[in-house]
This record gives structure tokens, sequence and C-alpha cells, in this order.
């Protein structure tokens, strides 16, 4: 993007500043901790999911 001629000088200078202060092991820390967390997430969606079906009854069928 930045040997593009149709690109304004002054995004590219924003876009040089915004890759400049771009830390790669500190999006790495962040990264890995919100996949922990998704992980948690899923486990205790899929533990309630659960919970949940052993509450329920089986379909009554009403006759009349």
């Amino acid at each position: 993007m930045l040997e593009s001629k149709y690109i304004d000088d002054k995004i590219k200078a924003r876009l040089r500043c915004q890759y400049d202060s771009l830390n790669p092991a500190e999006l790495k820390r962040k990264i890995s901790k919100l996949q922990d967390k998704l992980l948690k997430l899923n486990t205790l969606k899929q533990k309630v999911g659960k919970d949940l079906s052993l509450d329920e009854k089986p379909y009554e069928y009403i006759l009349t």
C-alpha cells in the first residue's frame, strides 16, 4: 500500500506510524488471552447446555 500512487501521503504516514507502534509480543499475549477466554466461555456454554438437558422432561403426549 505504501508503494501505491493512489493512496494519499497523509494516509501512508498514518499507516507507517501505526505500524511502528505495533508490538508483536504484546499482540500475541492479547490474542492468547482472548483465545483462553473464548475456550472457557465455550466450555461453560456446553456445561450449562448439558445441565439444562438433564432437567428437561421427555415429550409427553396428551390423549384427548
